[in-house]
């Protein structure tokens, strides 16, 4: 009766170290960099999909940092892709949209608080205007570890755009963002994560390290068509939030393949 039991167990740990060893490769084969989007970290309507209130901003600042994730800069996510050396586990990198500016005052006190770094891509058109950030807002955020990324001039949605038009949103809005900091403008996002496959070179050939769209593309190691998720609201569910940064939020979702 003793040995039965023996193999019993002995069995049963076998099966529990091959099913763990078997969830531990699932993970790390599929396991992409979690990038997150957000717009505006402020109190919008109900049910909005671009704010996200300052205490949530700030309770999913704090999960990251008290769970221990490597929250990267959006640079070595890109670099990561171009060397073919992969991220640890557990890293993530955090982005803005559009550049509101309550970018600067509510998620930048926390990003500061937490030795976080992140990018805010700035619409150039908008810069000095009311509700957005100014030139010296920017130089503050680029000063204070935060790297100012081109989202266009005019936040065009670049498929529906001519060539010539889509080269001009591309190259001016690098342009301004780097006469108002005095140095380089590498990173790039996609008005409402809209690229072609002309886009795309346009924005490699201009000197951009990558870039970032939302749910376009299918590859996982294209620098400049780096997919994000979406942060609303709604994530201040942290179970919610848990899902979005374990690296396989991307699995079963749909996909837009650029033209």
């Amino acid at each position: 009766m003793m040995n039965f039991f023996r193999r019993k167990t002995g069995k049963a740990l076998v099966a529990g170290v091959l099913v763990t060893l078997t969830l531990a490769l699932f993970y790390k084969s599929n396991y992409v960099v979690p990038v997150l989007m957000y717009h505006q970290v402020d109190y919008g309507p109900p049910g909005s999909g671009v704010h996200v209130t300052p205490e949530n901003f700030e309770r999913q600042m704090e999960f990251l940092k008290v769970h221990g994730y490597h929250v990267v800069p959006l640079e070595q996510v890109f670099l990561s892709m171009k060397e073919g050396r992969p991220l640890p586990l557990k890293s993530v990198a955090i982005t803005f949209d559009d550049g509101f500016l309550d970018n600067i005052k509510y998620a930048f006190p926390v990003l500061k608080k937490m030795n976080f770094p992140a990018t805010v891509f700035m619409i150039t058109r908008n810069i000095n205007t009311e509700q957005w950030l100014s030139e010296e807002d920017l130089r503050i955020l680029h000063e204070g570890g935060i790297s100012i990324g081109s989202h266009t001039v005019s936040h065009a949605f670049l498929p529906d755009v001519g060539q010539d038009v889509a080269a001009a949103e591309i190259s001016e809005s690098k342009k301004r963002l780097e006469a108002i900091l005095g140095a380089p403008v590498e990173l790039f996002s996609y008005p409402a994560g809209g690229v072609t496959w002309h886009a795309r070179s346009l924005v490699e050939k201009e000197g951009y390290l990558g870039a970032v769209t939302t749910n376009y593309g299918k590859r996982n190691n294209d620098p400049y068509l780096v997919r994000r998720i979406k942060v609303s609201n709604s994530s201040g569910n942290l179970f919610n939030f848990w899902i979005k940064t374990s690296g396989l939020y991307h699995l079963g979702k749909k996909r837009i393949t650029p033209r």
